[in-house]
């Protein structure tokens, strides 16, 4: 076992591509994208590989995001054998835990765990991708009376991170995100925000489109995330509104198909609006931890 470097990402991509062959793994965005997300990563501190007689044949990468707790890391680990594995996330897990973490999590396919109770870690989420093609009819985005609808060439520079901090600061493992985090790299016009009648923000959804390798859906794929609503304007359909108009834009951007990811146990159920949407479940994650506090 050695330390990464930044030109293992190739191998490192087929491992994963493979963990998503076996089921393990959900999807693997291209290598551009890829390396867009790990600018700063420190491969040599926070990832181990594995060499064979063919290759690199095992990898685990950590990555870290802060919530109010501290620190939660993200440990992806790949390899030729569950056992290989487990050493790998045994490793990322020990290197949490002394690098000061809170938690370590590790993501998984339904039933691909791996032994990650020996380990110390235990089950505390499902988490899902929920898909649907965006040919034939849409839903039709019906406007919520007493509210506006903006997007990112109309929303003022610093608005996103507030309206979504508040909307997501009362669910799971709740992360601050900065302004540059939301916005980099998503067209303004994929960026939608409900504001009530006082102009004070209300929800927020924001969406990119991706291609991703060796994937069943339609491609490209439409992916509408952050979906959010401030705590006293919910349950008044705002999501469901900023949803169906960003599947319009989303089409008309060239996305064939949609996807979108949420707390199997969302204390607010925005999967059923998602399924009266058109989205069907399409993949389940197992989230797993392992607690240091």
């Amino acid at each position: 076992m050695r330390p990464g470097r930044a030109d293992d990402l190739p191998a490192v991509l087929e491992l994963w591509r493979s963990e998503v062959r076996a089921g393990r793994q959900d999807c693997v965005p291209g290598e551009v994208r890829l390396r867009q997300m790990l600018i700063g990563f420190d491969w040599s501190a926070r990832s181990r590989m594995v060499e064979g007689s063919s290759g690199l044949e095992g990898a685990v990468l950590v990555s870290g995001r802060s919530t109010p707790d501290g620190t939660v890391t993200q440990v992806s680990a790949a390899g030729e054998g569950p056992e290989l594995r487990r050493n790998l996330l045994r490793w990322g897990v020990d290197f949490s835990k002394a690098a000061g973490a809170v938690a370590a999590q590790v993501w998984c396919g339904r039933g691909h765990s791996d032994g990650l109770d020996k380990l110390g870690a235990e089950f505390v989420r499902p988490w899902w991708r929920m898909d649907m093609s965006l040919a034939g009819d849409l839903p039709n985005p019906e406007p919520v009376r007493g509210y506006e609808m903006h997007d990112g060439n109309r929303v003022a520079e610093g608005g996103w991170s507030d309206v979504h901090n508040r909307s997501f600061a009362d669910h799971w493992r709740f992360s601050p995100r900065r302004e540059d985090e939301l916005t980099t790299g998503r067209p303004p016009g994929l960026c939608l925000m409900a504001t009530a009648t006082d102009g004070k923000p209300a929800a927020v959804t924001l969406c990119q489109i991706e291609s991703y390798v060796e994937d069943a859906r339609l491609q490209p794929v439409g992916i509408v995330s952050s979906v959010g609503t401030v705590p006293e304007h919910r349950r008044r359909g705002l999501a469901t509104w900023l949803v169906a108009e960003s599947l319009v834009r989303l089409r008309d951007a060239g996305a064939r198909s949609a996807s979108l990811y949420v707390d199997g146990w969302n204390h607010t159920h925005a999967y059923d609006a998602y399924r009266k949407l058109g989205f069907d479940l399409a993949f389940e994650s197992e989230v797993w931890e392992a607690n240091f506090q």
